[in-house]
């Protein structure tokens, strides 16, 4: 039955590497167990809750992706999505969490109906391909800002490293050097290169365990979940779409469409490319299944107290293994819904030991610069965004680099006279998205 669902000897594969696929996956995305319920905490919600609808929706999606499209891909709420609704939004009072979650609930429902009517690829043609490229950096700056931060590494101010002398920030720097050399350690046997496999995870939990003895971690008095179903009621249903409904908001539902849309493309194609699924032409046959299952995900996650729910690139590691079907995806889900019966044990963990898991994070999105075309007019509005957004915020920063990007071209046009970027100048659909962008600059 097995062979006969998911095709296995076709896809080159077995049970057994399967099995392993979507334990490594499991493995190396994990982290999104610890610190979804921090960052939503921090919003005001329900850690508990939250964990707890964290384990089961992700468990649940990534089952239904693995069914309906027979692919290796897996998904969980987005880490990026996460830090700007408690940072983003919460924190400097420009709404609620319930607006929030209202906000990534439209975003979901667009998402989902574009994705019905195939839709999303003339989306891609009014987004300036660099500024899309760029924004996965911006926000891997802002996660790193974010990171540093909360763990006091640094001040919030920019001024300067935090006070060495709390033991909690000490054990941040310790957690950034642990997690540096598991994510980059190698070995090499019988002349085969191996690495650590969920370098990150194995990271948090050994700066946990190091903070018990610094005393920076309270052991809770039982492992096993005790009324999480009760707490995830605090969560559930509790998105304020009405409230959402506001010119002001634009920008934000914009910037979670984008982290969704743009992420979820550059995943599925760099998966396929992996796996060996593109066509001649460069394309993905099966990617309107992917985005299907990933909106429906993002609407279910928004109903039940989570951010955008996205597929995730650490998908590529049970790929790496030998994951080549939907049974992959399977077994990462079923782990996924095993994590439900011990939120204590999330959620002792600190901030100083999930700090250094988003740094690197933060590092790897920086990795998308390298697709960035560093030409004298296409390169400054893709770095005045990522600066915007480090300093500024997700929503501002992309509205600022779109309009450079506007004003960089119709500058090079009209007084350096370069005819060759005539017909690179922004069309009306960039001008009208730009527009609205910069809506929250003047509201």
């Amino acid at each position: 039955m097995v062979e006969k669902d998911f095709e296995l000897e076709k896809n080159g594969t077995d049970i057994r590497t399967e099995v392993l696929a979507g334990i490594t996956t499991f493995a190396t995305m994990a982290y999104i167990l610890i610190l979804n319920p921090k960052f939503m905490g921090m919003a005001g919600m329900d850690k508990v809750g939250v964990l707890i609808t964290t384990a089961v929706v992700s468990g649940l999606i990534t089952i239904l992706m693995g069914v309906v499209t027979n692919l290796p891909f897996a998904l969980a709420p987005g880490i990026g999505s996460c830090v700007v609704v408690a940072t983003g939004i919460v924190a400097p009072g420009l709404g609620t969490w319930q607006q929030a979650l209202g906000m990534v609930l439209i975003e979901g429902i667009i998402f989902v109906i574009l994705s019905l009517f195939n839709i999303r690829e003339k989306i891609v043609e009014v987004i300036p391909k660099n500024i899309k490229i760029g924004i996965s950096a911006g926000l891997g700056m802002f996660i790193i800002r974010t990171a540093l931060t909360n763990a006091k590494i640094i001040n919030p101010n920019y001024k300067g490293f935090g006070d060495l002398s709390q033991p909690a920030t000490r054990l941040a720097l310790i957690g950034v050097g642990i997690t540096l050399l598991l994510s980059y350690l190698r070995f090499t046997i019988n002349g085969k290169v191996y690495r650590i496999r969920g370098a990150l995870l194995l990271s948090i939990v050994i700066t946990t365990i190091i903070g018990i003895f610094m005393g920076c971690v309270k052991l809770p008095q039982s492992i096993l979940t005790h009324g999480g179903f009760s707490a995830a009621k605090n969560v559930i249903f509790k998105a304020d779409v009405a409230g959402a409904f506001r010119l002001e908001f634009i920008p934000l539902i914009f910037a979670f469409f984008v982290s969704d849309f743009f992420g979820t493309l550059a995943t599925a194609l760099g998966l396929a490319g992996k796996i060996g699924m593109m066509d001649d032409n460069g394309n993905f046959p099966q990617i309107g299944k992917v985005f299907l299952v990933d909106a429906f995900g993002t609407c279910v996650g928004a109903c039940t107290g989570l951010a955008v729910v996205t597929t995730y690139v650490e998908s590529a590691s049970g790929v790496e293994v030998g994951g080549r079907t939907g049974l992959t995806s399977i077994v990462t889900g079923c782990m996924f819904l095993l994590c439900i019966f011990f939120a204590p044990v999330f959620l002792m963990i600190p901030d100083a030991a999930t700090a250094p898991a988003l740094i690197m994070i933060g590092i790897s999105m920086l990795q998308g610069l390298k697709n960035v075309d560093f030409s004298d007019v296409e390169w400054p509005p893709v770095a005045i965004m990522m600066l915007s957004m480090l300093f500024y915020g997700i929503s501002q920063g992309i509205a600022i680099g779109l309009l450079a990007y506007c004003v960089v071209k119709w500058a090079s046009v009209l007084f350096a006279h370069d005819e060759k970027e005539k017909e690179s100048l922004p069309k009306l659909p960039t001008i009208i998205l730009t527009v609205l962008s910069c809506l929250q600059f003047v509201i």
